[in-house]
């Protein structure tokens, strides 16, 4: 939960009056209770503000999460949301092609990222697979080197982080690759 929706929540459950709900924001007689919306932190090109949610509930009906115009549980809350964030990945991938990032590849052994200054490797990943008989598995395995210190200065530290922003889509490609369905699983 980010600092402004866990914000909002602590002060809509410090405000609360009513007393059918403790996250109800309702003042005075109502039938209907909801929740704070929580918003996307940009508008849509009209004006419009995007993927509003809250928590509804009428006298006679359970609560549920209005969101993208329907009423959800929690877990098909949950659901959406993780279609949201793989399409999310995807439109970032659009981001990267268009900027001319290739993309990651996924059977690559390993991906790393250096800064300016370093003694080497910062940032590893890798699919590692298990060669384990009785227990085959593959896990995606991240680790910093611990012997690659660098004190960056500015400059450094802007292209560090550049190389993380290259590194991301890489990371993202091994996600993809271990999260695909393959006959040893």
């Amino acid at each position: 939960m980010t600092d402004s929706i866990a914000a909002r929540s602590a002060v809509a459950h410090a405000t609360s009056i009513c007393p059918a709900h403790d996250w109800c924001v309702e003042a005075g007689a109502h039938s209907t209770h909801a929740s704070v919306y929580v918003e996307a932190p940009n508008a849509d090109g009209l004006g419009d503000r995007v993927l509003p949610a809250s928590i509804i509930a009428d006298e006679q009906g359970a609560p549920f999460i209005g969101f993208l115009d329907l009423d959800l549980t929690p877990e098909q809350t949950r659901a959406r949301c993780a279609e949201l964030r793989a399409h999310l990945d995807q439109v970032e991938a659009l981001a990267d092609q268009l900027d001319g990032i290739a993309p990651g590849d996924p059977a690559a052994e390993t991906y790393s990222i250096t800064a300016p200054g370093a003694f080497g490797r910062l940032i590893n990943a890798e699919i590692y697979e298990s060669d384990e008989p009785d227990n085959p598995h593959s896990t995606i395995a991240i680790w910093a080197e611990s012997n690659s210190n660098a004190e960056l200065d500015v400059t450094g530290a802007a292209q560090l982080i550049a190389d993380l922003e290259r590194f991301i889509p890489r990371l993202r490609a091994l996600r993809k690759h271990r999260a695909a369905p393959q006959a040893h699983r």
